[in-house]
């Protein structure tokens, strides 16, 4: 299954992924469209620091998925592939999946009620937060999936 990693050596939270992320995921798939969209396009994935070194923030796609098993309107699910899903039209934003996932992956976007996480980009070659890493920080690996 694809993952993403992050080579905390190379980056310099400078959080390009992040707005790259954003604009795949705008209704016109555009940096100018972010700004203008409501609701504005989020990121599925965060550089945040902890304890004075940078991590990367997104859903890992666990083997045993704590978020599926919290959410009382089955609107989380497993793809074949180790890929989690959320089903949009399920989702009744009760951010219980937020509360259970141990990784705090997934993130609340208010204004569509909805849960939302790193959906790996699969319909692109090399996933949007990875192209755009100028300090190629970012990689895609082939790999098992964590927890």
């Amino acid at each position: 299954m694809r993952k993403i990693k992050l080579n905390k050596d190379k980056c310099v939270s400078c959080h390009t992924c992040e707005i790259a992320c954003a604009e795949k995921h705008s209704n016109g798939g555009s940096i100018e469209d972010i700004y203008y969209e409501y609701p504005m396009p989020q990121s599925r994935l965060h550089i945040v620091l902890r304890k004075g070194k940078v991590h990367l923030r997104k859903c890992v796609h666990c083997k045993k998925p704590k978020c599926i098993e919290a959410c009382p309107e089955s609107a989380i699910i497993k793809q074949d592939d180790g890929r989690i899903t959320i089903i949009e039209e399920k989702c009744t934003g009760c951010w219980s999946c937020i509360d259970a996932c141990p990784f705090d992956a997934l993130s609340k976007c208010e204004e569509k009620n909805i849960v939302i996480r790193c959906d790996l980009c699969m319909d692109l070659e090399i996933p949007a937060c990875v192209s755009s890493c100028h300090t190629e920080a970012l990689a895609v690996e082939e790999g098992e999936a964590e927890a």
